[in-house]
């Protein structure tokens, strides 16, 4: 039984038969053959074009020989990428930053870095300005670092600068009954996305609809709407490289949708419960948390197949890459796990990562989560108000925390910039699910903190 369902039927009702093509003109036939013998032997009466009988060095080249213009191609790509960042660019350089892509595509490459992380308590945060009116429940960053996005159960969206915490840009949310025409979300939205070119932002919302926004200079402009879930939208991401979005919804499905077509394109089903959150790479794949079925799965698309993963944790509800092949996920239960897609158990798990709840004894819910891909740096937020720094350890198997840092409020969401600069956390009074707690103290804002070029030395590594 196939777990897919595409757009589109394409086949006839059983029983039924193709009708036989109607016969061509018979006197068209006759006259074409005509036609054809009255052709000048010599060919004078053909008219030779400039280009007939061209062929291209691509058409004549050989398998062998299209690898090598390729990786020259490349080659020539990441001489020209690592000169506008470094200036100058040796041969070591190059050797080791083709080590690195080829780690990375095996889902091997583990850059240190969370040791720029450790220190980041001691500096404090940059606070934004006061624009939600309820909790932020979601956030991501722009590829180049310079922008932004929040959104947050008062359904409005806030484009902010990065490197000043200053608001750019609002599209405030709307009420119940104003969807026909009110240009924002009209219901709390639980999901955000930015493309890997910077040029789209998705917004998912309990409402079940799923816009799609164009970024300007310091604008957003709705291009389109996606209805097709029959619940929430819990999660966004698009495809690294392109404009396929993946959503994650409360219906139990995962959906793919093409934005440049306005279309869908198929429909996944596999989980037991709701989908909690979602995240995907540069391949055709994504992974989702299955919330309390307890399941993170990988959904191999052109396969058509998907992976089930299980572990004593009894509640997944989130989920985020740190390469192709390996993740983290964290879960009302407390746990921070990481799995590889060669193990169906964890590789390694930290039990009530974030402590207990002295008031119940219950652990602290991982309400956030963000890692750095490729790298071994992973952090979490929770209700304890604390943004905790771990360490992925050597083979994925083990996880240290190497830091924290004490903001007030529940940490609801955690995004780090593509350059390694930033660290985002969108905090609020409640947690972004619900209504079980509030601090009316707390302010509903985006925290900005920014990360060190070099490790901050600390006691253990001085």
């Amino acid at each position: 039984m196939s777990f897919f369902i595409r757009k589109g039927g394409g086949g006839l009702p059983l029983g039924k038969k193709r009708k036989a093509a109607p016969e061509k003109n018979v006197a068209k036939k006759s006259r074409k053959a005509k036609e054809d013998e009255e052709i000048d032997s010599d060919g004078s009466d053909i008219e030779v074009r400039d280009d007939a009988g061209y062929e291209s060095e691509e058409d004549v080249e050989t398998a062998e020989e299209k690898r090598l213009r390729l990786a020259k191609v490349y080659l020539a790509e990441v001489e020209e990428e690592l000169k506008q960042r470094r200036g100058v660019v040796d041969d070591a350089d190059v050797e080791e930053r083709l080590r690195e892509d080829v780690a990375a595509e095996k889902g091997k490459l583990r850059k240190v870095f969370s040791t720029r992380l450790t220190g980041l308590s001691e500096m404090g945060p940059n606070y934004g300005d006061k624009a939600h009116k309820l909790a932020i429940t979601c956030v991501c960053i722009s590829p180049d670092s310079r922008l932004a996005f929040t959104a947050s159960k008062d359904g409005g969206l806030v484009m902010w600068e990065v490197a000043t915490g200053k608001k750019v840009h609002r599209v405030s949310g709307g009420r119940r009954g104003q969807e026909s025409y009110h240009a924002g979300h009209c219901s709390a939205v639980l999901a955000v996305a930015v493309s890997s070119d910077g040029q789209l932002l998705a917004s998912g919302d309990l409402g079940k609809n799923i816009h799609v926004w164009n970024i300007k200079e310091s604008s957003l402009e709705k291009l389109h709407t996606f209805k097709g879930h029959r619940d929430a939208v819990s999660g966004l991401v698009f495809r690294r490289g392109t404009h396929t979005l993946y959503s994650a919804s409360w219906d139990r499905s995962v959906k793919i949708w093409s934005v440049d077509e306005r279309a869908y394109v198929e429909t996944l089903f596999g989980h037991q419960d709701k989908i909690c959150a979602l995240d995907a790479g540069s391949r055709e794949r994504c992974v989702t948390a299955g919330g309390r079925d307890g399941s993170a799965r990988v959904w191999k698309i052109v396969e058509e197949s998907q992976l089930v993963f299980n572990g004593p944790q009894t509640s997944i509800d989130c989920i985020a890459l740190l390469n192709e092949e390996h993740w983290v996920t964290g879960g009302e239960d407390g746990h921070l796990a990481v799995w590889g897609i060669h193990k169906k158990k964890p590789l390694s798990v930290v039990q009530r990562c974030h402590g207990t709840d002295s008031t119940n004894g219950e652990p602290n819910w991982v309400s956030a989560l963000a890692t750095r891909q490729n790298s071994d740096t992973v952090v979490s937020g929770s209700r304890d108000g604390l943004v905790r720094i771990w360490a992925v350890g050597e083979g994925f198997r083990s996880l240290k925390q190497v830091g924290q840092i004490s903001l007030k409020g529940f940490v609801n969401c955690l995004a780090i910039s593509g350059c390694g600069g930033w660290l985002v956390a969108g905090v609020g009074q409640e947690h972004r699910l619900g209504r079980w707690w509030r601090d009316a103290a707390v302010k509903n804002r985006l925290h900005t903190l920014a990360i060190p070029t070099e490790a901050i030395p600390t006691e253990e590594n001085e």
